[in-house]
């Protein structure tokens, strides 16, 4: 009979199970397949079906065994006619006893189940007792009669299988309705009891799966049963462990996505802030503010500035530890050799993580005890280091820090952070490439406008050498005093050869500048000789510096070297100490050794501060303002690299008003 539809009614909460509730009846409406169990009628109508065919198969099986058994009866009892009964009637048929056949075949006829008893004699007469014999549910049984061997007759003896039938049909009845309540009773206590072990849990799931929602992802599902043990689960056990497991798979997916946006999103605010500036001293204290309200508690920046560290940003969740964070760099400023975790991951350029600070790590950490107790009072509970590389050079570290022991830091915020600090780092390194660009724009006019006065220096007096010439060749060619044109033409190749020198010097800083290394021709060479040779055709300018200049050549010093460079060497270095020696006197000396030649330029003028060296070599430096000496500012940056080339090596010793000490090495290798 089909159900009735009924509204569902509304799902419990998804969290627990619905309770049942009390009693018999309450507990029958609850799991009566007409009550909007579709699954309960299925069961039930399975059972009802399968059961009602194994019923008819075993009744018919059982009426068949019945039937056989009482036709087998009747068989046996016409064979107990054939053995008890023939004999009599033979004698009583050889005798001509009519009476007493009749009564015999009235007595067969008494028997169960037996209908009729007939006589055909030999002679033609025929006696018969009971129904008249030729009903179609007969079974019949003909015995021959004999005496000796004369045939005297032919016995018939029906038995009716009505009565068979009729107890059949009875039994098929009771049968039936026995199988059919046997058959209901069971299936009921069959839906019952998968009731109680499955559907109901199903509806359970199914209300929990309807009712799952994000914000409900931390609720597990269970079910009214007791917890199994390990080794006794079954299939309801698997599938509710499924639905819990499917729950906090998507837990974590979602958190990891609402993490990965969270990501991205401080990241795009970090590059909008980065992208702003080009002033790292202004991006990078927004940065730490940026990623104290994402990432941490409170974070620094700390910047490498040579061999020394420089913290450009710091930021508090709590504004007033901001003070303690100030005490922190001012007492405990950042150094490179500390065990701090910036000074660490600048030192190796790889992050450093510390999921938990226990207290005695914290004190490791720490200079003394008042640093731990100024770390204490910002709070350290979690933290990580990340180096800021560019080009594989180490610019600073980015150190995020957690104060509360409920957060630590893991994995993905070490991801985070690194890629926070890759992308800080190329503001930086941006940030210095232009300042550097800037810089090195200054410098070019700078020296653009230096090298055009150097060069326009000895082209003037060299035009009016020229002019004075061809004036008095026009006036009087032949008056021409050999003596003073001897003189002017002097004067006129020593610029020319000023204006050569600067020329070469530009020539070598431009090749330099792209990369090229200078080009060297070799041979043998006695550094004494050129040394003289530079001073000789310096003479003129060494009268007028007013130094007295001292040789100390210990000759001869002999080496593979290119003679135009070394020249080249000598004539700036010459020229350095007389530009800055103020009038006192300049000495040059060569020292030669086994493997090494040594040439010492010493002046006691000007002399410069050891800051001032440290730029010295560097391209368009000078150790002096470029407004009282002039110079293109690549003199001893090309000496430098003409002493690297052969191999040697160039340094200074001054003292401000003491003077300057200029020390070339130059190696002796392939001399004779």
């Amino acid at each position: 009979m089909p159900s009735r539809q009924s509204t569902p009614p509304e799902p419990a909460p998804p969290h627990r199970a619905r309770r049942p509730d009390r009693g018999l009846v309450p507990m029958l409406r609850s799991w009566w397949p007409i009550r909007g169990s579709p699954l309960g009628r299925q069961l039930l109508a399975s059972i009802m079906l399968f059961s009602a065919v194994v019923s008819c198969i075993a009744t018919a099986v059982q009426l068949l065994t019945d039937y056989q058994r009482d036709v087998q009866s009747l068989e046996d009892r016409l064979e107990e006619i054939h053995t008890s009964y023939a004999p009599g009637i033979e004698e009583s048929i050889w005798l001509l006893d009519e009476a007493q056949l009749q009564v015999q075949l009235e007595g067969i006829t008494t028997l169960p189940g037996i209908a009729f008893a007939r006589v055909d004699s030999a002679i033609g007469t025929h006696y018969l007792a009971g129904s008249t014999p030729g009903a179609k549910r007969e079974l019949t049984r003909s015995i021959p009669l004999f005496r000796g061997n004369m045939y005297l007759g032919l016995l018939q003896v029906g038995a009716s299988l009505e009565d068979i039938y009729v107890r059949l049909q009875s039994r098929v009845l009771i049968i039936l309705m026995t199988q059919a309540v046997k058959t209901f009773l069971v299936a009921l206590f069959a839906l019952f009891i998968f009731h109680q072990l499955v559907t109901r849990h199903l509806a359970t799931m199914a209300a929990y799966a309807r009712g799952l929602h994000v914000e409900r992802l931390d609720i597990p599902l269970k079910l009214e049963r007791r917890p199994p043990a390990e080794h006794s689960r079954d299939e309801l056990d698997d599938v509710s462990a499924a639905f819990n497991e499917m729950r906090e798979s998507l837990q974590c997916e979602l958190h990891e996505r609402q993490r990965a946006e969270r990501a991205s999103f401080f990241l795009a605010e970090a590059g909008a802030v980065l992208m702003e500036s080009l002033d790292q001293e202004k991006i990078l204290p927004r940065i730490a503010a940026l990623s104290v309200q994402t990432l941490a508690d409170w974070c620094v920046i700390d910047l490498r500035e040579g061999e020394k560290l420089h913290r450009v940003g710091g930021a508090h969740i709590d504004a007033t530890k901001l003070p303690l964070l100030d005490e922190l760099q001012r007492r405990y400023p950042p150094l490179p050799d500390s065990k701090a975790l910036p000074a660490t991951a600048m030192r190796t350029g790889k992050p450093v993580l510390v999921s938990h600070v226990s207290p005695t790590e914290l004190r490791a950490l720490c200079v003394d005890d008042a640093h731990f107790q100024l770390l204490l009072e910002i709070g350290l509970t979690s933290c990580l280091s990340v180096p800021l590389i560019a080009r594989g050079q180490v610019l600073g570290a980015i150190t995020l820090s957690l104060a509360s022991p409920e957060r630590s830091y893991g994995p993905a915020d070490l991801e985070l952070a690194q890629e926070l600090a890759r992308r800080a780092a190329i503001a930086i390194e941006n940030a210095r490439l232009y300042q550097q660009a800037e810089r090195a724009i200054r410098l070019r006019d700078v020296f653009v406008s230096v090298a055009a006065h150097e060069l326009r220096t000895p082209l003037l007096p060299l035009r009016l050498r020229l002019q004075s010439i061809l004036r008095k060749s026009a006036r009087a060619p032949s008056a021409l005093d050999l003596d003073w044109l001897v003189r002017e033409l002097t004067v006129a190749e020593h610029q020319t050869w000023r204006l050569g020198q600067l020329v070469d010097q530009l020539i070598d800083a431009s090749s330099l500048s792209s990369g090229q290394p200078l080009e060297l021709h070799r041979k043998q060479v006695d550094l004494c000789a050129v040394v003289e040779g530079v001073l000789d055709s310096m003479q003129q300018q060494i009268d007028a510096s007013g130094s007295e200049l001292i040789r100390k050549l210990q000759g001869p010093a002999v080496g593979d070297w290119d003679p135009r460079r070394v020249e080249q060497t000598v004539s700036q270095l010459v020229h350095n100490a007389l530009k800055f020696g103020q009038r006192k006197p300049v000495e040059v000396s060569v020292v030669s050794g086994a493997k090494s030649v040594r040439l010492v330029v010493r002046d006691h003028g000007l002399g410069m501060p050891e800051g001032n060296m440290a730029r010295l070599f560097e391209r368009f430096s000078r150790g002096v303002s470029d407004r009282h000496y002039g110079g293109l500012g690549i003199g001893l940056y090309l000496v430098k690299h003409q002493v690297e080339a052969h191999g040697g090596t160039l340094s200074v010793e001054s003292q401000p008003g003491e003077g300057s000490t200029f020390t070339v090495e130059l190696p002796v290798s392939g001399a004779a």
